[in-house]
């Protein structure tokens, strides 16, 4: 049975720190100017309500009826992929789910680690290796080196403590590029990938693109109007006023820090920067992303 787009769900891919809550907020934005009745200015901690991250622990207890305290990391691995069947997916504004995981793991036994029942597509969001390592360094108060091992590291995982709870279950990542593909190269879902930079550089075209790929309102005027309202300097003042993004772990400053392409070229050292070229040529050369020459 076809699904239409009124009562079908979409997928937000992307690595950690690649744009994925911008698109959020942008897709929230223009839902709200595109209303009859638009409410006041978007308030980030009240609004941003698109869809929940797919690795939440709450909804996938619900969904699969258990307790996922119960299970190893492995084992919940397996079963994610069937989770999902409830309206929960298709409920109306909240229909644009956040997904951090590769679309398999090490663990899932070749299947993915997402519902793709009645899922009409997927925008993969990426951004430039060496601009990731310097926002996940921030975000995470990790050291640039321990980015660089991170998105070299073909089991690296967002991994809460096992057995103990917690908001959200594993999230396999794997390396950069594994990620990139695991995404992009998939047959089941239909893909809409776009660049972080892109959207920095070329907004009204690409989101545009991001509008059109999810069916929601495509008016050049209200695109416009949406991306001015959530630019980077724009979500900063938002984050302000609420006095933090909930979204924004412990020992973050702020979330919305700087949004610029090209930090990671100005704050990695030489030889980091040869790491990750080294490491992710072929996917860094497949989408026009510059790095040092490698010997």
């Amino acid at each position: 049975m076809s699904t239409s787009q009124d009562q079908g769900y979409w997928y937000l891919a992307s690595y950690p720190k690649s744009g994925n809550t911008w698109c959020r907020v942008f897709i929230t934005e223009l839902m709200r100017l595109a209303s009859a009745e638009p409410n006041d200015e978007l308030n980030l901690n009240r609004d941003i309500e698109t869809g929940a991250i797919a690795s939440s622990r709450l909804w996938l207890d619900d969904q699969l009826g258990i307790n996922s305290c119960d299970l190893s990391f492995a084992e919940l691995d397996v079963l994610r992929g069937s989770a999902g069947d409830s309206a929960w997916l298709y409920a109306e504004g909240e229909r644009f789910h956040k997904v951090h995981d590769a679309f398999r793991s090490l663990d899932s036994r070749g299947r993915p680690v997402v519902s793709t029942q009645e899922c009409l597509g997927v925008v993969y969001i990426l951004r430039h290796p060496e601009d990731v390592v310097v926002s996940l360094s921030h975000f995470f108060s990790w050291s640039l080196q321990q980015c660089v091992d991170f998105l070299l590291d073909p089991k690296a995982a967002l991994v809460p403590t096992e057995f103990r709870g917690g908001q959200q279950v594993r999230q396999h990542m794997g390396r950069w590029d594994q990620h990139l593909t695991s995404w992009v190269d998939q047959q089941q879902l239909p893909v809409l990938t776009i660049r972080y930079e892109d959207m920095l550089a070329n907004g009204l075209a690409t989101f545009s693109q991001l509008a059109e790929f999810l069916g929601l309102p495509s008016d050049p005027q209200l695109i416009e109007q949406a991306i001015e309202n959530t630019s980077i300097d724009r979500l900063k003042k938002l984050e302000d006023e609420v006095d933090g993004f909930a979204e924004k772990p412990t020992g973050c400053d702020r979330f919305f820090r700087s949004g610029r392409s090209g930090e990671g070229a100005e704050q990695l050292s030489l030889q980091q920067r040869k790491q990750l070229a080294k490491g992710l040529a072929d996917a860094m050369a497949r989408y026009n992303y510059e790095g040092p020459s490698v010997d």
